[in-house]
């Protein structure tokens, strides 16, 4: 049997394997402290940016009841235009002061809400680093797993030869040879089954990393396409509300600002299931990501399947021909799976 001439790692002890099991779980911890706060804080900003365009509907309002009298063409309303007409034009100016002081006020949120977005974005792609990090930890735990298992079949075939009489060997040479390779096959299997547990921590670890991720992203799409919607039919709206404080006698500028203004309730039902959609992440999503990261303290255990006196060389041969199937056949799967893509 030909060894690999690839050069794997050095083995993690049991120490680095939990020391590296409690960082990891740490940092899930930090990164679902993290996530609970900017849920909480993408719920207060949505409900914020709810009650804020809520505010140009009453304004909307007050400015359809106004238009409607200048609409009557009733005798009795022709009469009266020319003494309520004064007013008319005063309670534009009126809705157009409201108007403005809420569209900044509006401009603000929605400046904040970019800001926001943006800070989503950042952390989305930090525990993206992580989930990345935890892929390359797999890969190359099971790759090291790999030379272990064949080294070990290397070992046993050397064994088997040297207990067959094959060789050129005084009696205490052989003797000696046969001691040396046996040590270094419990090692070498030593070797091979810290590595399969460290590939196991990085498996059990991507659920949990990818769902916080995943969680996060999906706050930073719903926040960005809102704030894209939204800042356009307030912009809009804005221009109509400058338009209207400066020409508030324009019929035109009149129902362009309502037409606009009516724009803005396609950006609340927006932001009404979108604060419907951040409610479900904190009363479903969230306490599940809690309970699966709290059961990661009680999860797999590290120890390792056998201790050092009780692995037999049958058994060290026995793991790495499974270890070596487990991989090839994963790799089959992995290639029929590209095939189909």
């Amino acid at each position: 049997m030909v060894m690999s001439t690839r050069t794997r790692g050095p083995a993690p002890s049991q120490a680095d394997l939990q020391k590296r099991r409690e960082e990891i779980h740490k940092r899930h911890q930090d990164a679902l402290s993290k996530v609970e706060e900017l849920v909480k804080t993408q719920d207060a900003l949505g409900k914020a940016l709810d009650s804020e365009l809520s505010v140009f509907k009453q304004h909307e309002q007050t400015l359809h009841e106004l238009e409607a009298t200048q609409a009557d063409d009733s005798m009795l309303a022709s009469l009266m235009r020319r003494f309520t007409a004064r007013r008319v034009i005063l309670g534009r100016k009126s809705v157009a002061e409201g108007l403005l002081k809420q569209y900044e006020l509006a401009s603000l949120r929605l400046r904040q809400a970019t800001a926001f977005s943006d800070e989503l974005r950042l952390t989305a792609l930090e525990l993206q680093e992580q989930v990345d990090a935890l892929h390359q930890q797999r890969v190359q735990s099971a790759g090291n797993q790999r030379l272990c298992a064949e080294g070990v079949l290397q070992i046993e075939e050397e064994l088997e030869g040297l207990e067959g009489g094959e060789g050129n060997y005084t009696e205490g040479e052989r003797a000696r040879r046969v001691d040396q390779l046996t040590f270094e096959l419990r090692n070498e299997s030593l070797n091979m089954e810290l590595f399969r547990v460290a590939e196991q921590l990085a498996v059990d670890s991507l659920n949990p990393s990818r769902a916080l991720r995943d969680t996060v992203l999906e706050l930073h799409e719903g926040m960005a396409g809102y704030v894209m919607n939204a800042s356009g039919a307030v912009d809009n709206a804005g221009r109509r509300i400058q338009a209207l404080g400066m020409a508030a006698d324009a019929p035109m500028v009149v129902a362009e600002l309502q037409e606009s203004l009516s724009a803005l309730g396609t950006a609340m039902e927006v932001t009404q299931t979108y604060v419907e959609q951040t409610q479900a992440l904190l009363t479903e999503v969230l306490p599940d990501l809690s309970k699966r990261v709290k059961l990661e303290v009680e999860g797999r255990n590290l120890l390792l399947t056998d201790s050092v006196d009780k692995l037999t060389r049958e058994k060290a041969k026995a793991q790495a021909d499974r270890n070596l199937r487990v991989q090839a056949e994963a790799e089959v799967e992995k290639w029929m799976e590209e095939d189909e893509g």
